[in-house]
């Protein structure tokens, strides 16, 4: 009985379906509208669609309708019946209008869409092109549509591929093969970490990096992004690891490094836990409207980077390469730009006792920590009678003919040399895709044994339990190992050019720490733990063992259930550990453990004993890190369109955060034996009773007993939404809005909870009618946006914080602590609006394309040191009270042209320019020399925060270099400019290139592919080399290269040696010689930062080896450098610095 109702009620509802679908009565009332007005107006009553082509639609055709509970066919047919329209209802409730003379040519076409693999695709968009309707491929990319004309042609489009127009000529059936984005010249899909979006439509500014600039061997991958995107400048180490900043400075005090998000998650390492291989994509974030959603961490931008996963119904692919970098060593005459040991010692002899010299009386307690070099030391002994006029010429003599510099090359220097080798393995079993990938990287770096051994192991996967839930598992364990052994440059710039490494019998020579002559007259140094107090850097490297070992992983889990067609819910969890062991181990054959335990002995000179304070053996120095960090959102996303004009994309969630830090210290370890793992015992051990301790020459000391600990948190709690809705494929309005809470953060929460948040527009201005004639015009974008980013200033608090001392004061035995910050009570995030116009464009059938983008950045409640009021007990303190503000422009122009057969090139060039401005800053006066140090302590309100600031050079006067201060006034080198530095210092420009420059290149030549990078900076300053005018101190003198310059040179021109015999405060002089105008120069140049050549194998020959594919490459970095500057020095790497020298890679990639 029950079975007999339900179908009864079923079959009345079903026939009461069909009667309204065919028998529908609505009431309308339109005054003169379009015909199109029409359509829309009743599909909002009824359940019809319709399906027609703008192109036949008269453009002055209005109409008007007052019905009351009339037919839909007779509304049609009184609005239709004065032109030569006429119309067709179907059984599925569309409604299809064309020409009366090709009304009877509607057809229903069906067929498939595959990728280039082969595989169906689901969700391919496909519409009519010029007029209204359309579907989607359903589960096996099959699609069904009517279409009004049978000669008419459909478009297909879907995310990250190429957009297909297919003319039907009458067919039914037909099948489609979707292509990759890379033949379109412009990018189709961006990823904001959140979701994948169509380019067409994304209102916001965003750099994408293409996967053929990331498939070019790298040991990092942030060294694919140099040079490819507007706006985006990059700083190297000498390693060739770069640092970014976007669109300018955007905080005064906290980073300015880019968030790094990795498959949906900001991650806590840097892009070294990244296997280069790996990357699939990489989308840089730029305005508010693309980076907003990240909240109060995306001011600085954001870079995006999606790791590769295996690919649905693929059998397994097997991908291994292996390449070598090779470099040469650097050159130390620019590294180490010392004066020749002739000049050297000239200097000496002109400085020693005139100078601000400090001749050494020849006393123990007061003059043996004279680390001098041999010249001075010569010219000393000879002063306190010890040697002779001849037997110091004679020292001075042979030391103006020695040169360490190729001992230097042999003994502590290195060919840089990197082996990095890549195993990965991918495909799908049934309802699973897997990626699997291993990473081995050896490295040799510039010094002798230095280097690091890296091991990275990365797995993703992907399961389709049921038609409506996902499985998203995935893994990263990093493993690195670094040996820090060698020298530093440090060490080898405080070695005068004339000390030698070995003898010429081969034995090691002393580099003396002490003035030797009075430790060997009046110290015992048989009766001390150790007799040999001698260093030698080659002796150190080869008796230490400094290692640090890091042990990272990164886990990520998620689900996705599909509720509703387009409505999915996704939740996603991320764990990261990063353990760190800094282990520094030194046997008692080094300096550093024979000094520190021979020096801390006592010694009763009056008796001749020695007390032995600590054990003699090594010296061990642990240091521990972890830090812990997870991340759990939860979204919803629904992705669908209305009709055939309406689509929707959004996303909104909640996610919590939390990361610590933990660090733990031992104090030294000393008498450790590395075999037996045994150690001595402290003197006065932890926790006896207080009793100073005397060192070798009667003064206290004391030693850290205790360990060192530290610890941090960071929580994050945050809710997020973004909508964006495009209306007839052509308008797009998106906005956004994101709330950040955080335990660093005051807690009332108007400053907690302040939102972040975005809006912006798309016009597709080349689908209009009015452009439809426009043949040459394949894309025209125009956008426009404004938002607020955020961002984090760790360095302070908003409660008062103390710095405990961990040693105790070694007269009292207390331990002390000072305030360290007073504390911001009102802390808050700092805000950065924005707002971004900007236009894409495609000409000449995608042959032309690019993109320009015009942009102001202005930040608002910026942390930086302000002056208050002396009664708060501190005349400074950090607050939100400064603005900053960037304005610019960025230019993007790409090119893909085909010269002949096999053919072709593809070029890409991008500009960028920007304007910093310090708009607020509440300080109240500056001193000079705070602002000729930079740094912090250098910004200047109504200045760009990369000011320099040098003093004016103004000549000889009376013997001495002046300088001019406040006023005009000429102030001598011994002398304090008073005043504010603001008043008298030169501003000499920034810092930070305004203009940059990026030009790609890649031309394919049959099998070959050859292509290069050129970077450009310009319009910026550096301070080149100056003569260093080094005093007769307590340490060695040191000339550097440009001494001739100075003796040669033109006092009034460039500051002189001193004219005086005795020039008694000449150690002033280092307050003015390195803050001078003349030394400033243009910092503009061209790098060329690659070349690559690659060969591919062609298809004949793989299948002959069994092969998908085989490329061998070689590539070339850092290989030269054009200067603007007449000093021929390169501005981002001064002379005195280690910079990048030119490498080459060799390598081969294959697939099976």
């Amino acid at each position: 009985m029950k079975l007999t109702v339900f179908l009864t009620v079923f079959a009345c509802l079903h026939v009461s379906a069909k009667i309204y679908s065919q028998d529908t009565k609505i009431s309308l009332n339109l005054k003169s509208v379009s015909i199109q007005h029409l359509f829309r107006a009743i599909e909002k009553k009824t359940a019809y669609r319709f399906v027609f082509s703008n192109d036949i639609i008269p453009q002055n055709m209005k109409v008007s309708i007052d019905v009351q509970n009339t037919a839909v066919s007779e509304v049609l047919s009184h609005a239709l019946d004065r032109s030569n329209l006429d119309f067709k209802m179907l059984e599925n409730d569309m409604i299809v209008v064309a020409d009366r003379d090709n009304i009877r040519q509607v057809i229903r076409v069906s067929g498939r869409v595959l990728d280039a693999s082969g595989q169906p695709l689901e969700g391919v968009s496909i519409t009519i092109k010029g007029g209204s309707g359309g579907t989607f491929t359903g589960a096996k990319g099959v699609f069904a549509l009517n279409v009004p004309d049978a000669n008419a042609a459909l478009v297909f489009s879907y995310v990250g591929l190429e957009t297909q127009v297919i003319a039907l000529n009458g067919r039914k059936t037909i099948d489609v093969v979707m292509k990759g984005a890379r033949q379109l010249g412009t990018v189709t899909v961006v990823n904001t970490g959140f979701q994948t979006l169509n380019k067409e439509r994304a209102t916001g500014s965003f750099g994408y990096i293409d996967k053929e600039q990331l498939a070019r061997p790298t040991t990092n991958i942030a060294s694919r992004i140099i040079g490819t995107t507007a706006g985006v400048q990059a700083t190297l180490d000498v390693d060739g690891n770069p640092t970014f900043e976007i669109r300018g400075k955007s905080s005064l005090y906290a980073t300015a490094r880019p968030l790094v998000v990795v498959d949906g998650f900001p991650i806590q390492g840097d892009f070294s836990t990244i296997n280069p291989n790996d990357v699939e994509s990489v989308t840089v974030l730029k305005d508010a409207a693309a980076a907003s959603i990240w909240g109060a961490r995306s001011a600085n931008g954001v870079i995006v980077v999606v790791t590769k996963n295996g690919q649905r119904n693929k059998p397994l692919n097997v991908e291994f390469s292996a390449f070598t970098k090779m470099g040469r060593k650097f050159n130390l005459d620019y590294v180490n730009p010392l004066a020749t040991s002739a000049e050297t010692v000239d200097y000496e002899q002109r400085a020693f006792n005139k100078w601000s010299a400090r001749v050494n009386p020849g006393v123990l307690n007061t003059g043996y920590y004279f680390a001098w070099s041999e010249a001075t030391i010569a010219l000393s002994e000879e002063y306190l009678g010890y040697m002779t006029a001849a037997e110091r010429q004679a020292v001075l003599d042979r030391l103006s003919r020695q040169s360490n510099k190729q001992q230097i090359r042999d003994l502590l220097l290195a060919s840089p040399a990197t082996q990095q080798y890549n195993l990965s393995l991918s495909g799908s079993t049934g309802r699973m895709t897997n990626m699997l990938s291993m990473l081995f990287e050896n490295n040799q770096s510039n010094f002798k044994e230095t280097g690091y051994q890296k091991y990275l192991l990365n797995f993703r996967s992907t399961a389709n339990i049921t038609k409506w839930l996902d499985l998203h598992v995935g893994g990263m364990v990093n493993y690195n190992k670094e040996k820090n052994n060698g020298v530093s440059l440090q060490d080898i710039q405080g070695i005068s050019p004339y000390e030698m490494l070995k003898n010429e019998d081969g034995s090691l020579t002393n580099i003396h720490q002490y003035y030797y002559p009075i430790i060997d007259r009046f110290v015992p140094t048989e009766l001390f733990p150790y007799s040999d107090w001698t260093y030698n850097p080659v002796q150190e490297i080869q008796n230490r063992d400094r290692t640090v070992t890091q042990l990272n992983a990164r886990l990520q889990a998620g689900i996705t259930l599909k509720l509703l067609k387009g409505l999915t819910f996704d939740s996603k969890l991320q764990y990261e550990l990063f353990n760190s062991w800094d282990r520094q181990f030194n046997n008692e054959n080094t300096y550093y453990v024979r000094n520190r335990v021979n020096t801390a002995t006592t010694w009763d000179q009056a008796n001749n004993e020695m007390t032995l304070n600590l054990p003699k053996g090594g010296i061990l120095s642990q240091y521990r890190s972890r830090t812990q960090s997870y991340n759990l959102r939860n979204s919803v996303s629904y992705n669908n369109f209305f009709g055939q004009e309406h689509e929707v994309n959004f996303i909104a969630g909640v996610e919590i955060s939390n990361r610590v830090s933990e660090g733990f210290g031992n104090p030294l370890t000393y008498g450790y034996n590395d075999e037996t793992l045994t150690s001595g015992i402290f003197p006065n051990g932890p926790g006896g009773t207080f009793s100073p301790i005397k060192n070798w020459l009667g003064s206290n000391q004391t030693f850290t007993y205790s360990n060192t600990f530290s610890y941090t948190t960071n929580r994050y709690f945050s809710s997020f939404a973004n909508l964006a809705y495009t209306y007839r494929g052509k308008y797009t309005v998106s906005g956004s809005f994101r709330t950040d809470a955080s335990n660093i953060i005051a807690d009332d929460p108007k400053y907690r909870y302040s939102p972040f948040w975005s809006a912006g527009a798309a016009w597709q201005m080349h689908k209009e009618d009015f452009l439809r004639s426009a043949n040459w015009l394949n894309r025209l974008n125009l956008r426009l946006t404004y938002g607020y980013n955020g961002n984090e200033d760790r360095s302070t608090s908003f409660k008062p914080l103390i710095s405990a001392n961990p040693t105790p004061n070694i007269y009292t035995n207390d331990y002390t602590a000072a305030i360290s910050s007073f504390g911001n009570p009102t802390l808050r995030w700092e805000k950065t609006g924005t707002w971004n116009a900007g236009i894409d464009y495609s000409l000449f059938s995608n042959k032309l394309f690019g993109k320009i983008d015009v942009y102001r950045k202005y930040g608002k409640d910026q942390i930086a040191q302000l002056s208050i009021p002396a009664v708060n007990g501190t005349t400074t303190q950090k607050l939100n009270n400064a603005e900053i503000s960037n304005k610019g422009i960025e230019i993007e122009l790409g090119t893909m042209q085909r010269i002949a057969d096999r053919i072709s090139w593809q070029g890409n060039l991008n500009f960028s320019y920007n304007k910093n401005r310090i708009e607020k800053l509440f300080v109240a006066t500056y001193a000079a020399s705070t602002l000729y140090s930079g740094g912090s302590g250098a910004y200047v309100e109504g200045f760009d925060a990369n000011t320099l600031w040098r003093f004016e050079y103004a000549g000889i006067h009376n013997k001495q270099p002046m300088v001019k201060g406040e006023k005009g006034a000429l102030y001598d080198f011994g002398a304090w400019t008073p005043g504010d530095g603001r008043d008298y210092l030169l501003n000499m420009g920034s810092t930070v290139a305004p203009y940059t420059l990026g030009f790609m290149n890649t031309f394919r030549i049959h099998d070959f592919d050859l292509s290069f990078i050129i970077t450009g900076k310009f319009g910026h300053v550096f301070q080149r080399m100056g003569f260093n005018y080094p005093p007769t101190w307590s340490s060695r003198v040191l000339p550097n290269v440009k001494y001739s310059e100075v003796v040669n040179g033109d006092p009034s021109q460039i500051v002189p040696l001193p004219l005086n015999d005795i020039e008694d405060r000449y150690y002033f002089w280092d307050r003015f010689h390195q803050y001078l105008n003349y030394l400033i120069e243009d910092a503009s140049h061209i790098r060329m930062q690659e070349v690559n050549l690659t060969y591919n194998l062609n298809k004949r020959t793989l299948s002959r080896i069994k092969l998908d594919n085989v490329q061998v490459f070689a590539q070339g970095n850092d290989l030269f450098t054009i200067y603007a500057n007449k000093a021929k020095e390169d501005p981002e790497y001064p002379l005195g610095t280690m910079n990048p020298q030119p490498t080459l890679t060799l390598g081969v990639k294959c697939s099976l």
